[in-house]
């Protein structure tokens, strides 16, 4: 009785899995994962003024999901750019004028600094125009989409525009006790099968190694790159899987 006790209180506080001995093909509870998952927000404040993209779309990398009302950028681009002509200008005089000495040094310098400062508010006015343009980070699939036409987006609020989930590399991270250390290597081969679907089965091979082990748990973290299958939808992030490693060999 004490020990059928002892057994069901281990298992309500989620105790170690038992140990890879020899012979024994072991099988742990994960969910798949990805390692990129960000929310997209706009640098600027602005206005939607176009979405390209909809909810479930595959993106690429650099690609636009969507678009600010422009017109301000533009016109601060414009301001900024005449700003700097003139300045060029001062200073290309101010360069005549002192190689006939009649403009001192000090005074050049000046011009020459209001020069660099015009260039550079320029260039700041293009980069922020540029950031009227949203971009997906990396490549992967719009899972939410938040932006709507014409929603007046707060500059320094990081306001949700889309989340965009990248689809590879799909992983796996199990942990395992301390007494397997010497027997999981980096490249070994493991089975996965979907727990609710028992028929979608693929492989999956060991990418990492916790080079440390938990001193509270005992368990040390893997974590396992899942080889999709492009007809098995059902392997995607959040699925629950098995991960099953096989006899290990002895070493």
């Amino acid at each position: 009785m004490k020990n059928t006790l002892l057994t069901g209180l281990l298992l309500l506080a989620g105790a170690a899995p038992a140990a890879l001995a020899a012979g024994d093909d072991k099988s742990y509870v994960s969910h798949l994962m990805v390692d990129q998952e960000v929310v997209v927000a706009s640098r600027i404040g602005g206005i939607v003024e176009t979405i390209v993209v909809d909810r479930g779309a595959a993106v690429t990398q650099g690609q636009v999901l969507a678009t600010l009302d422009p017109r301000e950028a533009d016109a601060d681009v414009r301001v900024t750019k005449e700003e700097m002509e003139l300045k060029k200008a001062d200073f290309d005089r101010a360069q005549s004028l002192a190689a006939s000495n009649v403009l001192s040094a000090s005074d050049l310098d000046q011009k020459k600094a209001e020069y660099n400062v015009a260039v550079a508010q320029w260039e700041k006015a293009k980069t922020l125009r540029d950031y009227t343009v949203i971009h997906a980070p990396f490549t992967g699939i719009v899972t939410e989409k938040y932006a709507r036409l014409g929603q007046k987006v707060i500059e320094d609020k990081n306001e949700p525009l889309f989340k965009i989930t990248a689809v590879e590399p799909l992983l796996a991270r199990v942990y395992l006790p301390e007494e397997d250390l010497l027997l999981v290597k980096l490249g070994d081969r493991v089975d996965v099968v979907a727990e609710r679907f028992p028929d979608v089965r693929t492989t999956g091979e060991i990418q990492f190694i916790s080079p440390s082990v938990d001193a509270g748990s005992g368990m040390f973290q893997v974590v396992i790159r899942v080889k999709r299958d492009p007809g098995r939808s059902v392997l995607r992030p959040g699925t629950s899987v098995k991960v099953r490693f096989p006899k290990p060999a002895s070493r």
